[in-house]
C-alpha cells in the first residue's frame, strides 16, 4: 500500500444537481424572465429541491430499512438534512460532520463513513440507531468522497494539525506551525521539519465511529 495513498474521510450528502439548484438565486433574472409569471417562477425556482436517500442494514435494498434521509437544498439558505426512521412520521436534525453553510467554498456538507461497498456507504450510528448504508448514484459518487492528502491542515480536539504523510487507513500528524497557512502580509517564517506521529484510523475516531478531525481551513484565509 503506497504511504502516499489518500484517506477517504467523508461522503458528500447531496446530489450534484442540488448544487446547481442552489445557484437559482445568483441566475433568477435570467431564470424568471416573463412579467406575467414571475411571481409562480419565483415561488418555483427558489423553492426547495428535496432528495431522499434510503437507509438499510446492509448494502442491498432487500434488507432491512432503517429509515430516510432527507436532503433540502433551498437557494439563499443552502443545504440541510433530517432523518425520519422507518415507520415514524416524525424527523430528526442531522449537521454532517464537515459542514458550512455558505456552500460557495467547498461545498462542505459531508459525513464520516466507515465502510464502503461499491456504490453503498456505511454510516456510523447517529441519529439512526445503527450504523446504517445508503447508496449515491450509479457510478458510486466517487467524486462526493472527500479525502485527507498529504499537506492539508485538520482540527483535532481543538488544535491544529499539519498531514505529513497518508495511509488509506492512517494518518503522519505533526502540531501546525504558523508557516503552513500564513495569512500575513510578508514572508512566511519557517516551517520546523518534525516527523509525523502515524495515526491509526480508529485512533482518529470516537466511540460510535465519527472521525474526530475536520477540515481546519474550509474557507481558506
Amino acid at each position: 500500500m503506497s504511504a502516499q495513498e489518500p484517506f477517504p474521510a467523508w461522503i458528500g450528502l447531496y446530489e450534484a444537481s442540488q448544487l446547481g439548484w442552489l445557484e437559482n438565486e445568483n441566475r433568477i433574472s435570467q431564470l424568471c424572465s416573463e412579467p406575467a409569471s414571475l411571481d409562480a417562477c419565483y415561488a418555483e425556482m427558489l423553492g426547495p429541491l428535496v432528495y431522499a436517500f434510503d437507509l438499510y442494514a446492509q448494502p442491498e435494498p432487500s434488507s432491512a430499512a432503517v429509515g430516510t434521509l432527507i436532503v433540502v437544498a433551498t437557494p439563499g439558505r443552502g443545504l440541510s438534512a433530517r432523518f425520519r426512521p422507518v415507520g415514524s412520521g416524525e424527523t430528526m436534525s442531522l449537521v454532517p460532520d464537515v459542514f458550512l453553510q455558505d456552500w460557495g467554498y467547498g461545498p462542505y456538507f459531508h459525513h464520516t463513513f466507515v465502510d464502503r461497498a461499491g456504490a453503498w456507504y456505511r454510516l456510523p450510528q447517529g441519529p439512526w440507531p445503527e450504523a446504517a448504508w445508503f447508496r449515491h448514484g450509479p457510478d458510486g459518487g466517487d467524486e462526493m468522497v472527500l479525502s485527507i492528502a498529504a499537506g492539508d491542515i485538520v482540527e483535532m480536539d481543538g488544535s491544529g494539525w499539519y498531514v505529513e504523510r497518508t495511509e488509506a487507513d492512517a494518518l503522519f500528524l505533526r502540531p501546525e506551525q504558523a508557516g503552513d497557512m500564513w495569512c500575513q502580509e510578508g514572508d512566511p517564517p519557517g516551517v520546523t521539519a518534525v516527523a509525523g506521529v502515524r495515526h491509526a484510523r480508529s485512533e482518529l475516531q470516537d466511540s460510535g465511529g465519527r472521525l474526530r478531525v475536520r477540515p481546519k481551513y474550509m474557507k481558506g484565509c
